[in-house]
């Protein structure tokens, strides 16, 4: 299987762990999607809380000694149903899991990664309250990844 697929995947799959019984503030791994979040929330059969694991620009391939280093970026979005008034703490809830799930040391192979992704990156949280007729508000968190691949 191509790696982007597998390193795609495995962030799916790690992000399907977020629940309240393995240790999280949130059952949001349940209703992990893809795609464009504008779509997912217009769908009728969305649910919240909601993760959307939605492309992002990358960095540049680069040529390296025996390797191709790539760069895949994704905006992992939390989205909430919690209203006008009480966002921030759901939103809160969500940002806390995503960054606990995700985060993960320098220098060792991640586990959960496959062999070749060398480094998963966050860049800053950014929230967004609900308004414009959109009933969520949502947190995205920017990640990127560090991929070698052969020529």
């Amino acid at each position: 299987m191509n790696i982007l697929t597998e390193a795609r995947l495995a962030l799916v799959a790690r992000l399907q762990t977020i629940t309240v019984a393995n240790g999280y503030r949130t059952n949001a791994g349940q209703n992990v999607v893809t795609g464009w979040l504008k779509e997912k929330l217009e769908s009728e059969h969305s649910t919240f809380p909601m993760i959307c694991l939605q492309k992002a620009p990358g960095g540049d391939p680069v040529q390296g000694p025996g390797v191709i280093m790539v760069s895949p970026a994704f905006y992992v979005i939390g989205a909430v149903d919690a209203g006008l008034d009480d966002y921030d703490s759901a939103l809160e809830d969500i940002e806390l899991d995503l960054i606990r799930c995700l985060i993960t040391p320098k220098g060792p192979q991640i586990e959960w990664m496959p062999r070749g992704t060398n480094a998963v990156s966050l860049s800053t949280t950014e929230h967004f309250p609900p308004g414009n007729g959109e009933r969520a508000s949502v947190v995205t968190l920017p990640i990127q990844l560090a991929i070698n691949i052969r020529p």
